[in-house]
């Protein structure tokens, strides 16, 4: 079927053209356009020039309408992603196909400007979390925990895949956006060149034992996962926001600057379901949290998730309270 708008990935377009209104990058490339809403968006409200590719003809003559109607000024093309990719040094390369991104991971890698930044959008959830054990192995060379943590896990999985990706081509990535919304993950990565990049992304890979968030996951080692930030840019600069972005979009954009406060995080329901403990308000303990010194957020992972800077405090004053 040709390209289609799929409205239930608004989230994903905006928050992108935020962070391309902040960051600015010179060239801007759409390589899996269907409509073009990317590209346009890109040009039309973060004024980037951009490039928006598309290899389904029948799409094409669509994307050709849109941006007629929409006066865009960039440039089209009848064209696969593999094609379009070396064609400019581009500075951010979008990559979201229809499938999974490994196929493109390398090539998007290889081209990118160096400083440059990619933006990924994986809709293989089941895959990625470990529901599919033997695919998730096959696919993404690792094993992961499919519990309530899975979101944050299938995560740092696809990270870890890109950065096992960038480190082998002697380069370095580097997450600045990473988020889960319904039915897919968006991850932005910035991409260093160079083997001493690639040596400090190597260090952020590794395993990770969920038992240390709650022993009820018992311990065990799951990965290779990314175990370094997801939202170093939200942590390093205010994202300018065009008044085009949707409320729903801007805050839920400010939920994401607390999820570098711990790795994983503690999920009440289930905490409490196995050790028959009555379920507090999350409210209730942040500010419990806030009376004993813990730093603490929600996460957006999980309705009834925590974050924090001591979980083993948090796990006993939550417990001692409600058991």
């Amino acid at each position: 079927m040709p390209g289609f708008l799929n409205s239930n990935q608004r989230l994903n377009r905006d928050i992108t053209i935020c962070f391309l209104n902040t960051v600015k990058p010179h060239l801007y490339l759409d390589g899996f356009a269907a409509t073009g809403i990317r590209a346009i968006r890109a040009e039309k409200e973060a004024g980037i020039r951009s490039v928006a590719s598309e290899r389904s003809l029948r799409a094409f003559d669509i994307l050709k309408t849109n941006a007629e109607l929409n006066d865009f000024k960039g440039e089209l093309h009848w064209s696969t992603f593999e094609s379009m990719v070396s064609k400019y040094h581009f500075d951010f390369i979008d990559v979201d196909p229809y499938g999974n991104i490994v196929p493109f991971t390398d090539i998007a890698i290889n081209h990118i400007k160096n400083g440059g930044y990619i933006g990924f959008t994986a809709t293989d959830l089941s895959v990625l979390t470990g529901s599919l054990k033997a695919n998730t192995k096959r696919r993404y060379g690792s094993e992961v925990l499919n519990s309530n943590l899975r979101h944050e896990m299938g995560i740092r999985n696809l990270l870890g895949f890109i950065a096992r990706r960038a480190v082998s081509l002697d380069t370095g990535m580097h997450p600045v956006i990473s988020f889960y919304h319904g039915h897919f993950y968006r991850v932005i990565v910035q991409i260093r060149k160079s083997s001493v990049e690639a040596d400090k992304t190597d260090k952020f890979l590794g395993f990770a034992d969920p038992g240390v968030i709650d022993p009820m996951y018992g311990i065990n080692s799951y990965g290779p996962l990314w175990t370094g930030k997801l939202e170093s840019f939200l942590g390093e600069k205010i994202m300018n926001i065009p008044e085009t972005c949707s409320v729903d979009s801007v805050e839920f954009l400010g939920r994401l600057k607390n999820e570098d406060i711990s790795q994983f995080f503690l999920d009440l329901t289930d905490s409490c379901s196995i050790r028959k403990a009555n379920l507090p308000s999350v409210a209730h303990v942040l500010e419990k949290c806030g009376e004993i010194g813990i730093s603490a957020a929600r996460t957006h992972f999980s309705s009834t998730g925590i974050k924090c800077d001591n979980m083993v405090q948090l796990r006993s004053s939550i417990f001692t309270e409600y058991s």
